[in-house]
């Protein structure tokens, strides 16, 4: 079953674009990975410090294999010095139903 990983965090105000770079980098690192489908890297429109990190995943199985991996620490590193006083939270959802108004 498909899931999304979402990862909120606090980011300050002097490290965003740094942020989101690092954040890309690390994106180009992870594509390929056995299971993994996609990330997005949200921010809030109301309060620009909080991002959300979305990934989606062919399984949990397959995340947590990535994730127990050494190479998640090594590839995740670079965003690592943005956390803001290690304001992260991580969640695992599972997808029950989609609607894609577009076709695809």
């Amino acid at each position: 079953m498909t899931v999304r990983i979402m990862v909120h965090a606090t980011i300050r105000e002097e490290h965003r674009q740094a942020f989101e770079e690092a954040y890309r980098q690390v994106t180009a690192t992870v594509r390929g990975t056995p299971g993994h489908l996609r990330d997005q890297l949200l921010r809030d429109t109301d309060d620009p410090a909080r991002y959300t990190l979305l990934a989606e995943w062919e399984s949990e199985e397959a995340f947590r294999r990535w994730e127990d991996d050494p190479m998640h620490r090594r590839m995740a590193e670079p965003m690592y010095p943005y956390w803001a006083d290690g304001g992260i939270v991580r969640k695992i959802f599972d997808v029950r139903a989609t609607l894609d108004s577009q076709p695809a």
